[in-house]
């Protein structure tokens, strides 16, 4: 199995869950927050699928951009589907030489890393926002939520 097939499933292993969660979020409760100071439920939604597709185009040595405006009101499990059928399509580009292939993300991380650390940050990123998404969705009074990933 190539380097690209198995980083997409362990990719889509956490976002299924992702997914799972942001379906939970009900319209009226997109703007909550727990704290003052953290993202809306619907940003930091938002901010993961971004993230991780931002990560990916540069590990495919791509400029950033994002698919959909900030305040696009595309209902947010679709949302999650887009960005996660044109990750997996970056991810199904690479191959196995891309993935040590040095990155310079110096404006961002303030050094250059290979691909495949840039990658896996990617999934340590979405890994601990979906922790946070969590704690959202218990407080928002759901009960019956997955595991954190999908095995």
């Amino acid at each position: 199995m190539s380097k690209s097939a198995q980083f997409i499933d362990y990719f889509l292993s956490h976002r299924e869950i992702t997914k799972e969660l942001a379906a939970k979020i009900d319209p009226k409760h997109y703007t909550y927050k727990p704290t003052p100071t953290s993202m809306e439920a619907q940003k930091l939604v938002n901010h993961i699928i971004e993230s991780t597709y931002t990560f990916v185009r540069l590990a495919n040595k791509q400029d950033t951009e994002k698919l959909l405006d900030e305040n696009d009101s595309t209902d947010l499990t679709e949302k999650v589907n887009t960005y996660t059928e044109a990750t997996v399509k970056l991810l199904s580009a690479l191959s196995d030489d891309d993935f040590e292939q040095v990155i310079d993300v110096s404006q961002i991380l303030g050094k250059k890393v290979p691909a495949s650390q840039l990658l896996n940050m990617a999934i340590d990123h979405e890994i601990n926002h979906k922790g946070n998404l969590f704690v959202y969705l218990r407080e928002m009074g759901h009960t019956n939520l997955p595991m954190y990933v999908k095995v």
